[in-house]
């Protein structure tokens, strides 16, 4: 740029030694006048660029100047120098590095399932007639309990009465004919033959009295166990036959927790495991359930097997149909467990920092299981190992380092 400007204030010398002379001494008068205001220009211009140019180097020398002595002033320089300012970052001889450590401990981890499924009664029947007839009387409330042997429906009994009261009398007769007989026969007048065929019609009027009490007791229907009725399917006064279905009857005392489980854990689901079930009916609870059955058979379609859980429902609680999330537990195991933010992945290495003597060493360790915040230790720590937490960025292996805050077990910040 300099050489340009050189160059054109140049050119213009020329033209006015060359121009000056021409004969015309006002013409060069005016001539000089202008080419002296055109030099001047280009030497203001010439001044103005030598300043602008003084301040750029002037700045740059200063900002050279300020980064060497802010590089000899660094922790780095002084750590090679032989110390550090407080704070800085640590090499392997420099001052030590604020982190936070927490010490490797051993927890009792789960391996569960999640599963869904619906209740149902630990036992339940469709409660049907024995014979056909007509309902005279429902003798419950839906939905309140009832104990075994209670009367839930009553059928028109009146031809069942009458029977029984016939073959009560043919019974009578025939026990009288009998006594009559073996009068007679103890004073030989009738044959021994002839008491043993009256023996035999009183057995057969017994029966007959049998048949009809039972006749008449199925006209009454009546609760084969202990439970919880539901609505009835009939009114008083329908005709109903052996197939009708009058209302259903459910031991809830207990409920049953039918969900599928994956085929990989056959070999661990066993009678006698707890689970824990929740329903968003109650949203506050959880219900302890226990496997009382699992299936023999995997499911090919799907490759799961079946598994039945009980669940004490001795407040009635839980209904039969409802829709239930459970968490199977299948085992537990203890496992030497550090905070997940202790773990450092390079590649396929992971590491962790160990601080022994004031220094943070490295080990390469191998990772297990994960719960929230935690992560399992397969080898390379054991438990009571002061593990850092928090400045693995900062520190490198065997530089020294100073605890700021020891977390007690068991804390994640």
């Amino acid at each position: 740029m300099f050489l340009v400007v050189n160059l054109d204030s140049a050119y213009i010398l020329y033209d006015m030694v060359c121009q000056g002379n021409n004969g015309n001494p006002a013409a060069d008068t005016s001539y000089r006048n202008e080419s002296v205001a055109r030099v001047m220009s280009i030497l203001r211009q010439l001044l103005v660029l030598m300043v602008l140019s003084a301040i750029a180097y002037g700045g740059y020398a200063g900002y050279g100047h300020w980064k060497a002595s802010n590089a000899a002033t660094s922790p780095e320089a002084a750590g090679r120098a032989g110390g550090s300012p407080a704070g800085g970052k640590s090499g392997s001889g420099g001052w030590p590095t604020m982190v936070e450590t927490q010490m490797a401990e051993t927890r009792t981890v789960s391996r569960t399932v999640e599963a869904v499924g619906n209740t149902r009664a630990v036992r339940y029947v469709d409660i049907k007639p024995k014979a056909d007839g007509t309902i005279t009387e429902i003798r419950y409330a839906s939905g309140s309990r009832v104990e075994k042997g209670a009367v839930l429906f009553t059928l028109d009994d009146a031809i069942e009465k009458a029977d029984l009261a016939q073959a009560e009398a043919e019974f009578l007769k025939a026990d009288l004919a009998l006594k009559r007989g073996d009068k007679l026969s103890q004073s030989r007048i009738t044959a021994r033959a002839s008491v043993d065929e009256l023996q035999a019609t009183m057995s057969a009027a017994a029966a007959q009295v049998d048949r009809a009490r039972s006749r008449l007791a199925d006209r009454t229907i009546v609760a084969p166990f202990a439970g919880t009725p539901g609505f009835h399917a009939v009114d008083a006064g329908a005709r109903v036959t052996k197939d009708t279905v009058l209302t259903r009857l459910d031991d809830l005392s207990s409920v049953l927790l039918e969900f599928a489980v994956p085929e990989e854990y056959f070999a661990i689901a066993r009678i006698g495991l707890h689970a824990k079930a929740v329903t968003v009916a109650y949203p506050d609870r959880v219900f302890d359930a226990k496997i009382t059955q699992v299936d023999t058979r995997i499911d090919p379609v799907n490759r799961s097997f079946r598994v039945r859980a009980e669940i004490d429902n001795s407040d009635g609680a839980l209904p039969s149909g409802m829709f239930m999330q459970l968490t199977l537990e299948l085992d537990s195991q203890a496992m030497v467990m550090v905070p997940e933010e202790a773990i450092t992945v390079e590649g396929a290495k992971t590491h962790v920092f160990i601080v022994a003597d004031g220094k943070a060493n490295k080990q390469n360790v191998v990772t297990g299981v994960r719960e929230p915040g935690f992560v399992q230790i397969v080898s390379g720590l054991s438990e009571g190992d002061e593990i850092v937490t928090h400045g693995t960025s900062k520190v490198r292996p065997g530089s020294p380092v100073k605890v700021v805050d020891a977390k007690a077990p068991g804390t994640t910040q």
